[in-house]
Formats: C-alpha cells, structure tokens, sequence
C-alpha cells in the first residue's frame, strides 16, 4: 500500500508544480510587490499628513505636539494601517490584479530581455497531439488517464505520467532554483511533506522543433528514494510526460529510450 501511494504522489506532483507555476510568477510578484509598496508608502504619508493636521489645530504647547507628533507617526508606521491622530485603522491595500494580456506581455518581456527562446509566443494553436512509445512493460490505468504502471504494480512503484496543459509563455522563465522550490513548495502544500530535492540536470532542449526542458531529479518520500524524468514541452498546449521510478527497479534505460520517442505532431 505504501508503494501505491508513493506512486500516485512522485506521477503526478510535477503536474501540480506546473499548474502551481513555476517562474511565471516572478514577474507577477514582482508587480505584486510594487503595488504593496506604493500602497505602503501612501499609508505612510496619509499617517504625516495626519500628524501635520494635529500639529496645526493646537498650538499650545508646541514642543509636547512635536513629540505626540512623532510617537503618532511612529505608531502609524509601525502599525503599518493605523493613523497619525491613533484612530482607526485604515483599509488594507488589496494585491493587484493583472489581467491576461498585461502578464503575456510582462513575461514576454522577460523573454526577451533574457534572451530566451520566443517562438512560444507565435504558436498558433496547430499542433497537435503529443505522442511517444511506451516500454513494453507498462499499461495504461483505466481510470486515471495518462498514467501508466508496470505489470508488477505496486510491487514495482515504477510510472510514467502524460499531461496536457493550456498553453502558458511564462512556463518558459522556469529555473533551476523555481523548479527545486516549487516542487518542495508543493509537496508541503499538497501532502505536507518536507523534501529535499536533488536536482541532477536541468537542460533546455527542442522537441519537434519546439522548446522544452529535459529535468532529472530524486528525493526522498517516506524512507523510499524516487528518481524521476520529465519532458516539459512548450507548444500550442503544454505537454509533459514524467518517468518515475523507485530505488529498487532500475528502468532509467527504458525511461531514456521512450523519451527519445516523444514528438509533437499536426492531427490529420
């Protein structure tokens, strides 16, 4: 049972990390940021303002205002939402929404400044269907699609997963460090699983002439090591097919030999 388990988490956990996003949000929580900030700094200079209106309705005693004046802004700035004057809290700014063509252009952007492959950007939505060749020992699960195990299944925790995403540009921007991030990000978020895990190559590659990357990685999930290969393919849609395999069952060979099999084809 164990086995099975481990199965279905190390298939499908590359696919949450990419719906997740990984590196397209860099931008975004760039501009994200920015926009807290300026919020920020708007609070600061509402709390002065405040503070400069105590100061003019009492001319008392000036050198005890100066010094409410200051502890009052100190107040409004370290409260971060709370007035000079030690009223009410102001309103929280709210996190900036960025619509779908003001982030395509952001990440294209992105692309270009870190010369980054762009074709991406001009697909027109006329490929067509990700095939490759399964090794000999593995069949499809009836009712997940996508996923195959061995015949020995669970015994041999060994898998393959295929998937199809909507088509995202900013899938392009992913790293090395977002891709180890996310992935640990997502095993604590999903099944709260602290992993490490042990990037072993991380390359750029084209498949039928699209950009994709090739990620070989392992960790640990409950005293079992996992290696796992994955195909990342940016075209019309985003394809990835992910090899997993246990400590015990070596099948990196078959995994290589199918991946060498994966193209993109037009559909007839």
């Amino acid at each position: 049972m164990k086995k099975k388990i481990i199965g279905g988490l190390m298939s499908c956990m590359l696919v949450f990390m990419l719906l997740g996003g990984c590196g397209a949000d860099s931008d975004t929580q760039e501009t994200l940021a920015q926009g807290d900030a300026a919020a920020e700094s708007t609070e600061q200079e509402d709390a002065e303002e405040t503070v400069q209106d105590s100061e003019d309705a009492d001319s008392g005693d000036a050198g005890r205002e100066n010094a409410d004046a200051d502890e009052s802004g100190a107040d409004a700035e370290n409260e971060n939402g709370t007035d000079g004057a030690g009223g009410g809290s102001s309103e929280q700014s709210e996190p900036l929404e960025i619509d779908e063509a003001t982030k395509a252009e952001l990440t294209t952007q992105l692309l270009l400044e870190n010369e980054l492959d762009t074709s991406i950007i001009e697909e027109d939505g006329t490929t067509d269907r990700c095939t490759f060749a399964l090794p000999e020992d593995f069949m499809a699960v009836e009712d997940i699609p996508g996923m195959y195990v061995t015949k020995r299944y669970p015994i041999d925790a060994s898998t393959i997963y295929y998937a199809e995403m909507d088509k995202d540009i900013s899938m392009q921007l992913m790293t090395e460090e977002t891709y180890v991030a996310q992935m640990e990000s997502n095993f604590k978020n999903h099944y709260d699983m602290d992993i490490d895990v042990n990037l072993q190559s991380f390359e750029k590659i084209k498949i039928s002439g699209h950009p994709a990357f090739r990620i070989l990685c392992s960790y640990t999930v409950d005293g079992i090591e996992i290696t796992q290969l994955a195909y990342v393919i940016n075209a019309d849609k985003s394809y990835v097919v992910t090899y997993s395999q246990t400590e015990e069952y070596y099948r990196m060979d078959e995994f290589e030999a199918s991946a060498a099999t994966i193209e993109l084809e037009l559909e007839n």
